[in-house]
Formats: C-alpha cells, sequence, structure tokens
C-alpha cells in the first residue's frame, strides 16, 4: 500500500455517489443501484463497456470531484488498485446483485 487505508466521511461519500451518478448519466450507462459505504464502494451497472473501462471511469471521476470539492487533497488515488468486476448474465443474477448491494452492506449510513 502506497498509504494508510483511506476512510470516507458523509461529505466524501455524498461527492462519490453524485459523481457515479453523474458518470453514468453522461455516459448513458445505466446506474441500476450504488451503495458507498465508508471503505468501499458497491454499485450494479449495465454498459456497453467492459468492467475494467467502468471501474476506471468511475474511480477517476469520483477523484476529480472531491479534489474539485476540496475534499481530497491527497497526491495518491484514494482507492485501491483492481477492485471486483463481476458480469451479471441474466434478469436473476441482476436482481441478486442489485440485493446484495442494497441490502447485504449493513446499516445504512448517514
Amino acid at each position: 500500500m502506497k498509504q494508510p487505508p483511506v476512510t470516507l466521511t458523509s461529505h466524501q461519500r455524498a461527492i462519490v455517489e453524485a459523481a457515479i451518478r453523474e458518470t453514468c448519466t453522461t455516459r448513458k450507462w445505466q446506474l441500476w443501484t450504488v451503495n458507498v459505504r465508508t471503505n468501499h464502494v458497491h454499485s450494479v451497472i449495465s454498459a456497453d463497456k467492459k468492467p475494467e473501462a467502468i471501474l476506471g471511469a468511475l474511480k477517476a471521476n469520483a477523484t476529480r470531484a472531491m479534489g474539485q470539492a476540496g475534499a481530497w487533497t491527497g497526491g495518491t488515488s484514494p482507492w485501491a488498485h483492481g477492485g471486483s468486476k463481476k458480469y451479471l448474465w441474466d434478469d436473476k443474477e441482476l436482481a441478486n446483485g442489485i440485493a446484495y448491494v442494497d441490502g447485504v452492506q449493513g446499516e445504512p449510513l448517514d
């Protein structure tokens, strides 16, 4: 690790969620759900891109948005290298993915 683990504040989480929503809207990706936690983010997105490209765009835009808001001043990315990227192949897998992101991450924050 290049830096200590990052714990996102309520303010940072709101910025990250807004950046994810904006990225999906701008790129015409279907955002099914997003759940920004203190130490990780989950989202379910349908797009015509590979998961690596989607994840890269989300991380870059969220970092940029936090920087522009003065909520991230670190010289390195707040995100871990890589990240989970799972294909959801049918309606059942999509529904299960949404349920996991919405209901299995713990109590709602804020």
